[in-house]
């Protein structure tokens, strides 16, 4: 694995299913699902689950980022790793086993010298890396500006980590912008749809771009 990466994130995967035993070990009651509300609400639900305190303490143990993880972080991870597992669930399909494992995954990655500034999510193959940035929004209004903003934040990313990576890593800028699946329990058909066309929208790219198989 890449060390610069690898010591400087908060979840580090040398293969891509090994997300998904991560995901596993998790052992979440119930599927997780990515429901309306404001995060800190939905946090205080699950704030004494045994997956949110492994996730608190492996914040803590890091010992990166100076501060206690607060509940809304938590619900929005567990919200990303939903979305990347679908993801990865897609890439497998679509990949050679042995292309499938060679992709690193890493998650909240933090960029030397920014203030603490962290990364959702880096796809890593051979040369190449891709930055992945999630955020869910309420609804369809909201999706086209919050879709910029993260790609203004994206490139500030890049423009950083080209100080200091090495000229021979290509970088890709990605925005996943998503929209809550179910309003308490009943489900918004409409928001899972859109979901699953923009996860496979990203599938694509990682395919052509990343991987360079299309």
């Amino acid at each position: 694995m890449d060390k610069e990466f690898l010591n400087n994130s908060l979840l580090s995967f040398p293969k891509s299913s090994e997300f998904h035993s991560f995901y596993k070990s998790l052992d979440i009651y119930k599927e997780w699902k990515i429901s309306t509300g404001k995060m800190n609400s939905r946090g205080h639900i699950i704030r004494s689950k045994p997956y949110s305190l492994q996730l608190q303490e492996l914040f803590r143990s890091k010992n990166m980022f100076r501060r206690n993880v607060s509940v809304a972080e938590i619900v929005s991870w567990l919200d990303g790793y939903k979305i990347i597992e679908r993801l990865l669930i897609k890439l497998h399909d679509d990949l050679p086993n042995y292309t499938f494992n060679q992709v690193e995954i890493y998650s909240e990655y933090m960029i030397r010298m920014s203030k603490k500034m962290r990364i959702d999510y880096i796809l890593k193959y051979k040369e190449k890396i891709m930055l992945i940035e999630l955020r869910m929004v309420s609804n369809f209004d909201k999706i086209r500006p919050t879709w910029e903003k993260k790609k203004m934040e994206l490139i500030i990313y890049k423009d950083l980590l080209e100080n200091y990576l090495t000229d021979n890593i290509k970088i890709y800028n990605y925005a996943l912008i998503t929209l809550p699946e179910y309003d308490i329990r009943k489900k918004i058909q409409k928001h899972i749809d859109y979901n699953i066309n923009q996860i496979n929208h990203l599938k694509e790219y990682i395919i052509e771009f990343l991987i360079g198989q299309l």
